[in-house]
Formats: structure tokens, C-alpha cells, sequence
């Protein structure tokens, strides 16, 4: 047996194998308490959009902090014109933008600074500190800005051009003025229309449309064609309202106080229709109403939809239909005393208050063209 086949050469291989493994978990474990560390801090970044500008020009300063969600992040305020380092000033603070990051974990909150320089040099810039829940954190390194000043040739002053002559500037409307303008004369307009009807003596008068009257044959075959479709089932209701129909035609179509008469005064003032069919029919109905309404007499609902159909017949036969439709027709209704003193009054506020405007609004449009001159 060889020295690689004894125990003791085999129980050192293990040993060795297993302080070989040992490291692993230990470095895994370290990764992982890192990896929480970073989730839980907050790190701050810096940079600029440029690194060389010349002497008054504008750079962007963007600073970055990621933090946890929900953690109060207060970046550092500039007044205007206070200084990052002498010979650096800020020119306006931007406004915080945020964004989620991590899914929905950590949050990015990044500001912009514009600043500027009037001396040329190359400037160093200090880490930005952020505040997070009360605790400080800076970004890594300094920023490097080289400013640059414009080369002036004070040697040839010859090759400078003079000052320009007086250019004229074209006057042109713009769409504001335009507006306004527009504005301002349809406030007149309406002021001028109010003054000159308060000056006419004259009431002040409502247009009125009155729309004819419905013909009689219309009405009467409208309530015929309700009561088909809503049928009573009181035969004395029924005939009742089917007669009251007819009366209120005939007193519309022929002239005469038929609601106050009796069937045969009604069949006496009708003779002179030379219609005897149409009359027979209308005499059956009434005297099959009268039947139902004083003597108690029973109809079948056939005997009441034969009258309803007697009926629907009489008006179709003597209904009396015009050459031309009757149009509607325009009358104009005077005020009274009360409501034409107060509309006067509504006029007056209204016109006065369309005046003060349109004064207004036109001493705008002058006071803008003197500046475009100014």
C-alpha cells in the first residue's frame, strides 16, 4: 500500500478539502450584509453637462440621490449669486424631479443647479452633501470646471465694425393685440346698440309666436285613438267620454253649443248637412250612449269598438280640411310698468358697464403698441 492509499494521507485530504470550502459561506455572507448596507444607505452622484465653458456661459449641475423609499432627502439651497467656490456662482436652483428605482424599493431624486463663472480658471468643485432622515451623505470626488475667457485682438481695433444706423422696426398686429382690439369694439358696439334704444321713447315690447289651434278633426281622432288603445271598461265611462269627444268636434266644426244640447237638438241643428249616411251614424251613437248612460242599458265590448268605428267614420266624413296649413303668427306684447322701468335700468348698468370696458381694454391696446415703440 502506497503513502497515498494510507488513513492518515486520506483524513488530512478531507481536512484540507473541507478548510478549502469554509471560505465560501463566509464570503457569500459578507456579499449579502453589503448588498443590504447599500439597499438601506442612500448614495449621492454629481456631474456636470460640460466641462469647459467660456466666461458667462450657463452649465448644468445635476446631483443624483438614491435613497430608500419614503426617506426625507433635503438637497442643499443656493441663494442667487452665492458662490460654490469663489468664482463660481449659482444662477437658479432648480426644481426636485423623482423617479422609482430598485422596482419600486429605492427611490432616484435628482436636482439641477445652473451656474456660472466670469473669471477664467479651472475650478474644483467640492462633493455636494445630501441630507437623508437627518444624515449627511456627500458624492464621491470634485468636479473639474474650466472656464475660458474670449480672445479680444486689442492690436487691429481697425477690423471692428462701428455702430449700426437707426433700423426702423415695421409695425405688425399680433394675435393678442388683434384680440383685445376686437374686444374693445364689440364692447362699444354693444354699449352704442343699449344707448340708442334707451334713447327711443317707445315701450319696450316681448315678441310673442302664437301657434294655431289644433283643427277639430285632429283632436277628435287623437282622443278616439287613445281610447283604442286604452279602452274603458266601464261601458257607461266608455260612452261618456266617446260622446264628450263628439260634442266638442261638432261645437268646433259646425258652431253651436253642442255640449249643452240633447241628441235630438244635436240630429236638428245638423239636418242641414245634406249628409244623412254620416248623421245616422252619429244619431246611433248618441242614442246607444243615452241608452247606457240613463236607462242602464248593457253593450258588448263589440257594440262599443262598432260605435268607436261609427265614430272614427263621422269625423273622417265631415271633417273640414284648409287649402294651405295654418302658419304660426308673431304679436308683440307690451311690458308692464314695473318690468319696463327695470329692464331700462339693466340696460343702463349694462351699457355703462360695456363703456367703462371697452375704455379699458382699448387704453391696454395703446399702452402695448407704445411699448412695442418704447
Amino acid at each position: 500500500m502506497t503513502f497515498s492509499e494510507s488513513p492518515l494521507f486520506l483524513l488530512r485530504s478531507r481536512n484540507l478539502a473541507w478548510r478549502s470550502l469554509l471560505p465560501l459561506p463566509i464570503a457569500f455572507a459578507c456579499c449579502l450584509l453589503t448588498g443590504l448596507r447599500g439597499m438601506a444607505q442612500a448614495v449621492v452622484e454629481a456631474h456636470l453637462d460640460t466641462v469647459a465653458i467660456r466666461i458667462g456661459e450657463q452649465v448644468q449641475l445635476q446631483v443624483k440621490c438614491t435613497a430608500p423609499k419614503g426617506a426625507q432627502v433635503a438637497f442643499p439651497t443656493f441663494n442667487t449669486e452665492e458662490q460654490l467656490t469663489p468664482g463660481v456662482e449659482v444662477v437658479a436652483c432648480g426644481r426636485t424631479d423623482t423617479l422609482p428605482a430598485d422596482g419600486g424599493q429605492r427611490m432616484t431624486l435628482t436636482r439641477r443647479y445652473t451656474i456660472t463663472s466670469f473669471d477664467s480658471a479651472l475650478y474644483t468643485l467640492p462633493p455636494f452633501t445630501v441630507e437623508v432622515d437627518g444624515k449627511e451623505y456627500a458624492s464621491r470626488g470634485s468636479l473639474g470646471l474650466r472656464v475660458s475667457t474670449v480672445p479680444v485682438d486689442t492690436v487691429h481695433v481697425d477690423n471692428f465694425n462701428g455702430p449700426h444706423d437707426v433700423v426702423e422696426q415695421p409695425f405688425v398686429w399680433t394675435a393678442r393685440q388683434t384680440l383685445w382690439a376686437g374686444l374693445a369694439l364689440a364692447l362699444l358696439l354693444v354699449a352704442a346698440v343699449l344707448a340708442v334704444r334707451l334713447s327711443d321713447p317707445r315701450l319696450i315690447t316681448r315678441r310673442i309666436v302664437v301657434r294655431p289651434p289644433t283643427p277639430p278633426h285632429v283632436e277628435a281622432l287623437d282622443d278616439m285613438e287613445r281610447m283604442k288603445q286604452r279602452p274603458e271598461t266601464d261601458a257607461k265611462a266608455y260612452y261618456m267620454q266617446l260622446t264628450e269627444t263628439l260634442r266638442s268636434y261638432i261645437e268646433r266644426r259646425f258652431g253651436f253649443n253642442a255640449r249643452e244640447m240633447t241628441t235630438s237638438e244635436i240630429i236638428g241643428h245638423l239636418t242641414a248637412t245634406d249628409n244623412a249616411e254620416a248623421l245616422g251614424e252619429l244619431q246611433d251613437i248618441l242614442l246607444t250612449a243615452d241608452l247606457v248612460k240613463f236607462a242602464k242599458h248593457q253593450t258588448s265590448v263589440t257594440e262599443q269598438d262598432r260605435s268607436l268605428l261609427q265614430a272614427l267614420d263621422y269625423v273622417q266624413t265631415t271633417k273640414l280640411v284648409p287649402a294651405e296649413p295654418p302658419k304660426p303668427r308673431i304679436e308683440y306684447v307690451g311690458l308692464s310698468n314695473g318690468k319696463q322701468r327695470a329692464l331700462r335700468t339693466a340696460m343702463k348698468l349694462t351699457a355703462a358697464m360695456c363703456a367703462l370696458a371697452a375704455w379699458g381694454t382699448a387704453a391696454w391696446v395703446m399702452y402695448d403698441l407704445y411699448s412695442c415703440f418704447g
